[in-house]
């Protein structure tokens, strides 16, 4: 969500900083810096993915039902990404040393703390103040880059720097399933801890000082607490109705009061200084589309990918090992197909990739559903396992093939607003997520057999992951149009 925002700023933000003459050489001291900062993403990446897999585990572990530990996930992503914009401020006004060793010390607390957690309550209370370091780490971390690569290196820094997200989305469900099946659940979070002790050992000494920028910034925290208030008053409400079944006064005031929460959000930062989102690029019909766009796939899609490590342990009876391991393929897929069609969004355009991306995730969807057990393939028998990860699979291609083209097109709407364009992407992705997860999590409570509810919902998210095609058509494809230019011309040269 923030790599292109913070980046985009951070880039601006360095060039007051240095001169534009020579970028210094690199050397072992940046080299080591690079790591330092890369292992931080990598241990809140990997976390980010590892949880999911211990979910069956948490709810036997804890006493407690999925409803309750649905918010282990909800809420560390909805603290991110309240954090993440704040922090890039925060780190502009305190330095990017200060603050992403304060991040270290916060997620590496955070962990210790959700490792030794006695109930289910005070875990979701740790994995909130887990996510404040995790959310600094990445605009903290991308200026410590910027500052130290300098203008000639900084591009390639920051594209090595960026791919540290999708290998913790490979090593994530796999070191988890392994650490559950040897140890515990409480292993997940406390392999963090020394790997956070000698981040911090090292970043007291290795990371540069200062990094401070002389414009300050001011932080909407107003606009953060109302949209806080907002989605948690609405999960919370969701979450009252999945314990009680039926809806109740009470679940109608929770609803009620995160409405009017939003509502006060959204007319604060129509007025604030310097808000936590940009309003008026939503009043553009092609902006409005592209968020519409993230908001649905956030819901529809995301939430998917959460739940698939509890199927496999409730449909399948898999182990926490072989639940994660089916998430690999998948990844391995998309980030191969982004990286190819990555260099042929001119030629295609945006749209018919974006298009392309829905259906196949569709399908993915509509077959992972289906709870085939045992199958024979040309009369030999195909391995649970291989199946699903299979199936789901051909998510991976398409989140690959449609998840470059979707950035593209809402960059390219207004390319010298990329940090507000990113940002508002980031946050409707992400909120939809989290209002996903939470809904999942919601009708699984209507389900005595959780296998066959997350069935019935993968089948039925296969139909309403359609709706996420309309606003693609509303989406200006100017790769298209450049292309069809570009064709023309040289037609026309031909003659």
């Amino acid at each position: 969500m923030t790599v292109v925002e913070s980046v985009a700023r951070l880039a601006s933000d360095s060039a007051a900083l240095e001169d534009e003459a020579e970028s210094p050489s690199v050397g072992p001291r940046q080299v080591a810096i690079f790591v330092v900062v890369s292992l931080a993403l990598l241990m809140s990446s990997i976390d980010s993915t590892i949880v999911a897999v211990g979910l069956p585990n948490m709810v036997d572990g804890l006493n407690t039902n999925l409803i309750w530990i649905g918010w282990v996930l909800t809420a560390y992503s909805l603290m991110q990404t309240i954090i993440m914009p704040m922090a890039g401020k925060l780190s502009d006004d305190f330095g990017r040393k200060n603050l992403f060793l304060g991040a270290v010390i916060l997620f590496t607390v955070g962990s210790m703390l959700c490792a030794i957690a006695p109930n289910v309550y005070l875990l979701i209370l740790f994995r909130v103040i887990q996510a404040i370091g995790g959310g600094a780490f990445m605009p903290s971390a991308a200026g410590i880059v910027s500052d130290v690569f300098g203008p000639k290196n900084r591009s390639t820094a920051i594209g090595l720097f960026t791919s540290v997200f999708p290998i913790g989305g490979i090593i994530g469900p796999n070191l988890g399933g392994w650490v559950i099946d040897h140890y515990s659940w409480r292993a997940m979070f406390s392999i963090n801890v020394p790997i956070g002790i000698v981040l911090l050992a090292v970043g007291i000494f290795i990371l540069p000082k200062g990094g401070r920028v002389a414009v300050s910034r001011s932080i909407d925290l107003v606009g953060a607490g109302m949209f806080a208030v907002g989605i948690c008053a609405i999960m919370y409400g969701m979450t009252v109705w999945g314990n009680e079944i039926d809806i109740g006064i009470q679940v109608l005031v929770w609803f009620v009061v995160g409405i009017a929460a939003l509502v006060i959000f959204v007319r604060h930062e129509g007025r604030a200084r310097d808000p936590m989102i940009e309003l008026r690029l939503l009043k553009e019909r092609a902006f409005f589309a592209a968020n519409m766009y993230n908001l649905l796939y956030g819901a529809l899609v995301f939430g998917f990918f959460s739940f698939i490590p509890l199927y496999a342990t409730y449909e399948y009876g898999m182990s926490a090992s072989a639940a994660g391991f089916i998430l690999t393929p998948r990844a391995v897929v998309m980030i191969a197909v982004s990286a190819i069609s990555s260099f042929l969004l001119i030629r295609f355009g945006y749209r018919l990739p974006m298009i392309l991306g829905i259906l196949l995730v569709s399908v993915s969807l509509f077959l992972t559903g289906q709870s085939w057990h045992h199958v024979s393939l040309f009369g030999h028998g195909v391995s649970d396992i291989v199946l699903l990860s299979a199936m789901i699979m051909i998510s991976g291609f398409g989140v690959g093939v449609g998840g470059p083209a979707a950035n593209n097109a809402a960059i390219e709407l207004m390319p010298e607003a990329v940090a507000q364009i990113t940002g508002l992407r980031g946050m409707f992705r992400t909120t939809g997520g989290v209002l996903g997860t939470a809904a999942i999590v919601l009708i699984l409570a209507h389900y005595k057999d959780q296998g066959v509810g997350l069935a019935h919902i993968f089948v039925g998210l296969s139909i309403l992951v359609l709706l996420i095609i309309p606003p693609i058509f509303l989406i200006p494809d100017n790769a298209a149009m450049r292309h069809k230019a570009e064709s023309a011309k040289i037609h026309s040269g031909m003659e």
